[in-house]
């Protein structure tokens, strides 16, 4: 489980500009069946706690969700299994993911840009293990 909440920070780390993480807690929830069916396909593993989630939350995974087609295959895969382990996370985990990355937030830019490197350097795949 340690790996999963590394990974999802790393996700966090990497995430999109500040404006899209936009903590708003009057944003209107979308209800599940809104989406549409490519939405629903590539949300799915977070469907059974949509109607519990904040309104901005819905809205950045419909964004998500709507650039996906886009993404690269290695990129697709990575966003799925990030979304699956969101979603099997407890609350407590999901809550402590969170606690960190704001943390994280509130770092200088300098700061961040170390520990993202950091990350990167040792949550990267070695290519020489992935050819055997």
């Amino acid at each position: 489980m340690a790996g999963k909440i590394a990974r999802l920070i790393g996700a966090f780390a990497l995430a999109a500009s500040a404006a899209a993480l936009a903590y708003d807690p009057s944003t209107p929830q979308v209800p599940w069946s809104s989406l549409t069916p490519e939405q629903q396909r590539v949300l799915g593993s977070v469907a059974p706690d949509w109607d519990r989630m904040p309104g901005f939350q819905q809205r950045r995974l419909i964004g998500a969700a709507r650039q996906y087609p886009a993404l690269q295959p290695i990129q697709k895969e990575r966003f799925e299994q990030r979304l699956r382990d969101w979603s099997a996370m407890t609350p407590e985990q999901r809550r402590a993911a969170r606690e960190t990355f704001q943390g994280l937030r509130r770092l200088p830019p300098e700061k961040q840009h170390e520990l993202r490197e950091r990350w990167l350097r040792e949550h990267r795949p070695d290519e020489s293990r992935r050819s055997r």
